[in-house]
């Protein structure tokens, strides 16, 4: 049958394709290449003499070759940015911010275009303020989503050096690791273990679930009187030979647990089923076994899950 793996994989992406890998290497790869080349017009001046004959620009060849070298390492940054967000799995809200941190930026890098060299510094107009503060805003936000994305692949992917479960049971997730999958569950607070669940307590103490069938010990009742502050009444007081006695109160409640049993034994309605969260998905989880399923097929040790 599927795994609950299989039926989760589309929801969890932990794993890239092939196509998003290439895409965001070409991209980190351009916005490397861009931001060397920038560096390289502006201090050299191999790469500057050829910018000047490119084009006639209008402008002096130390303006151009400025002009043209912030462009490149403007445009090429964000393009190194939105490569690795192409890559790294994240949320939607994250990359919904990543790419408006992106248009900030190439709108910042259009309006420098705009403004230099005559509305930049000693101009008539100047820009400066603005469009630096316009780049900067979408860089830093950039930065800050790429940081949040690495911080939760991190936490989701490293199990701490070795397999790591999630559990969740009550509404409570417990961290399970492979090793440790002998023990067993906890008992809830306020319920015996013995004789509801069909657990035998440890020691010689006997009990319904652990005396013999030929025995004579009394079973304890399944929900006794509340404690009063001492002594007892002639009522509360009552004798093995009576036929409305805790024995026949226990066996009516065992007989009515036997009747709510389901019909339909599998996995899924077994108290020992859990969900659990495992470095490669959600898994089906065995509490009595402390591993994962392969299958949701019944055991010997299977018990209801109702009370």
């Amino acid at each position: 049958m599927t795994s609950l793996t299989e039926v989760y994989e589309g929801h969890e992406r932990e794993v890239t394709s092939l196509r998003r890998l290439y895409a965001g290497t070409a991209l980190v790869l351009l916005g490397a290449v861009l931001s060397v080349v920038a560096v390289l017009v502006a201090t050299t001046n191999l790469f500057a003499g050829f910018v000047v004959e490119l084009a006639d620009w209008g402008m002096s060849d130390n303006f151009a070759v400025v002009r043209v070298a912030g462009v490149l390492a403007g445009v090429g940054v964000p393009a190194a940015l939105v490569g690795v967000f192409i890559v790294l799995p994240a949320s939607h809200r994250v990359r919904a911010a990543a790419a408006i941190s992106a248009s900030l930026c190439l709108l910042g890098v259009c309006l420098f275009w705009y403004a230099y060299p005559e509305n930049w510094r000693y101009g008539s107009d100047q820009l400066t303020l603005e469009v630096s503060a316009i780049y900067l805003l979408g860089l830093f936000t950039a930065v800050w989503c790429l940081f949040t994305a690495i911080v939760n692949f991190k936490t989701r992917n490293d199990p701490g050096g070795m397999l790591e479960m999630n559990v969740t049971r009550h509404n409570t997730i417990l961290a399970v690791d492979e090793d440790d999958g002998d023990d067993e569950d906890d008992e809830p607070a306020g319920a015996g273990g013995v004789g509801l669940f069909g657990i035998s307590p440890e020691g010689d103490v006997e009990t319904q679930t652990n005396v013999d069938d030929g025995g004579t010990a009394d079973p304890a009742p399944v929900g006794g009187p509340a404690t009063s502050d001492g002594g007892s009444t002639t009522a509360d007081i009552t004798s093995p030979l009576d036929e409305t006695g805790p024995a026949t109160a226990a066996s009516d409640d065992r007989s009515r647990n036997r009747g709510r049993e389901p019909t339909d034994r599998y996995c899924g309605n077994c108290r020992h089923f859990e969900y659990a969260r495992s470095s490669s998905g959600i898994v089906p989880y065995c509490t009595l076994d402390g591993t994962a399923m392969d299958d949701m097929d019944d055991c010997q040790e299977w018990e209801p899950n109702r009370e």
